[in-house]
């Protein structure tokens, strides 16, 4: 039986989901960020006929992800009718074994469709501090600007605005090292949906002019060793076999493959 949940089962939730805190670092997320339920954010969880929950889906704004323990125990079909008669749907994304599980029962037409390597970082790892640069710098939120100009030099498409980043970096959800050179960074990390359990990595980039410098990776470390001194685990996408190798160098195990559809 599939219902709506409120506060009421908010324990029962992050317990369920609890056990893989970087596979759930969204749904964790946005429950921590904004409660059970509410305009921007619904979840439904399926329970079988002794009462446990067996699958859960998160609506935050236009976009679903779902989680069951067991991928047997979801019934695609059932949650896919949940998903497009919200009327809302616009984005749709989680592990693969699941998403694919209910996509095929999802009658609107796809506009994207990309698969990623997921992949985190085990806290009692070692970290190399001797590979962070002196010049790693942490960004403050109102130079959040900054960043932003960076990475639409670098990536297409980067739609992230100062405003959005600065409240997430206010909201304490988000945070950014950074290497600069004649007053402008040239190099970055950030994070993105931070809970108390992980934290998802993003943003990595570097100028052309300044690769193969060890800017990025230092970053990276310095991130890394922020989160695991909070006792956050690190995770992060990925679809380039070169970024791949350089994550796992520093610790990263693929989890599973992530898909993410629009609509």
């Amino acid at each position: 039986m599939i219902r709506r949940l409120t506060e009421k089962d908010r324990e029962l939730v992050i317990t369920f989901a609890g056990n893989r805190p970087a596979e759930n670092l969204f749904i964790l997320g946005d429950i921590e960020a904004f409660g059970m339920e509410g305009d921007a954010i619904t979840l439904w969880g399926d329970f079988n006929e002794q009462g446990e929950l067996i699958s859960i889906l998160l609506r935050y704004l236009g976009n679903f992800i779902p989680y069951a323990r067991d991928p047997e125990l979801l019934d695609g079909r059932e949650w896919a009718k949940v998903i497009v008669e919200s009327g809302q749907l616009k984005n749709f994304s989680g592990l693969q074994n699941l998403v694919e599980k209910i996509m095929p029962h999802i009658d609107v037409p796809i506009l994207k469709k990309q698969l990623c390597h997921y992949a985190k970082r085990d806290t009692r790892l070692p970290i190399d501090k001797t590979l962070i640069r002196k010049d790693v710098k942490m960004l403050f939120p109102e130079e959040a600007e900054k960043v932003v100009a960076l990475r639409n030099s670098i990536f297409t498409n980067y739609s992230e605005t100062p405003s959005t980043l600065q409240k997430n970096m206010d909201k304490g959800i988000s945070r950014t090292y950074y290497i600069e050179r004649n007053n402008e960074p040239v190099s970055s990390v950030s994070t993105v949906a931070e809970t108390a359990g992980a934290a998802m990595i993003v943003g990595v980039c570097t100028k052309k002019e300044y690769e193969h410098q060890g800017f990025a990776t230092s970053c990276l470390i310095k991130t890394i060793s922020a989160l695991t001194a909070e006792h956050k685990q690190p995770c992060l996408f990925y679809d380039n076999p070169a970024a791949g190798r350089i994550y796992e160098r520093l610790g990263f195990v693929p989890i599973e493959k992530w898909m993410m559809i629009k609509y």
